[in-house]
């Protein structure tokens, strides 16, 4: 007997679970790691950038790498394995992304040094990409790391990583992913105090200067005089360097998509 809301022959399409899991799982393996890549990747997670627009951007990757992909798994079915699974996707994208963050929190440190070592440490404003308050000095050299990481090609890699990332399988992060990643943030302070160390070393000449100078005139103090040259020596100095940033953020770069390249067994 005909099926009474069809006509007589026709099929009726029927869905059972794999199906519906299977395409779930086409868009949910790749949305979640683009979620966890928007929580932590430099101007992806940046508060200027509306929260509808990331939804619209991670949403529309999402379909265009289910489209692209050749095959994913299904999404697991079982509530405490589809839990667990999305922790390890998030997670996954959130380590390519901080991958990208040590970058860009390099030159923002270095610029932090910078205003401690010339006396502008005090110099403070309230930033809308931080949670408290932070030095000028790191706000400009945030802004220089975030352009110089834009125009190195940083966010172009990162969605380029994160498609290549399925090929091998949609496993989560393992614990070499740690110690990888792990291991490079020690790039950030080294390498904070090498763009800083010409500052670094010219506050150091004059603070010297200084200091012998009062032996012999007192009234060449740090107050009067050692305290504006060492600004105005720092801050000269500090905006002749900003040039050469480039060349150092793009090698900067070449480092993170390296660790990325291993993390994601791609070498």
């Amino acid at each position: 007997m005909a099926h009474p809301f069809t006509k007589s022959g026709a099929s009726i399409m029927v869905l059972n679970e794999a199906d519906v899991l299977g395409w779930l799982g086409r868009f949910l393996w790749p949305f979640l790691r683009i979620t966890g890549l928007f929580l932590t990747a430099p101007l992806y997670n940046s508060a200027f950038v509306p929260r509808m627009v990331k939804v619209a951007i991670s949403t529309t990757y999402a379909i265009s790498l289910a489209m692209w992909l050749p095959s994913l798994p299904p999404f697991p079915g079982d509530p405490a394995s589809a839990i667990l699974q999305g922790l390890l996707q998030i997670s996954q994208g959130a380590l390519l992304g901080m991958l990208m963050q040590i970058v860009v929190s390099t030159v923002a440190s270095a610029g932090e040094l910078v205003g401690l070592s010339i006396g502008l440490g005090f110099a403070e404003l309230q930033f809308r990409e931080a949670t408290t308050v932070t030095p000028v000095l790191y706000d400009i050299m945030f802004w220089a790391g975030l352009i110089g990481y834009m125009t190195a090609g940083g966010p172009l890699w990162l969605f380029a990583a994160l498609a290549h990332s399925f090929q091998n399988s949609v496993a989560g992060v393992t614990f070499t992913s740690w110690a990888a990643i792990s291991a490079f943030g020690g790039t950030l302070i080294a390498s904070a105090v090498w763009l800083a160390l010409p500052v670094l070393a010219v506050s150091l000449c004059v603070n010297i200067i200084v200091g012998l100078s009062t032996v012999f005139a007192p009234q060449m103090n740090l107050l009067t005089i050692g305290f504006p040259l060492l600004i105005l020596t720092g801050l000269w100095l500090f905006s002749s360097t900003i040039s050469y940033l480039d060349r150092d953020i793009k090698l900067l770069v070449l480092q993170a998509a390296s660790v990325g390249s291993r993390m994601l067994n791609h070498v």
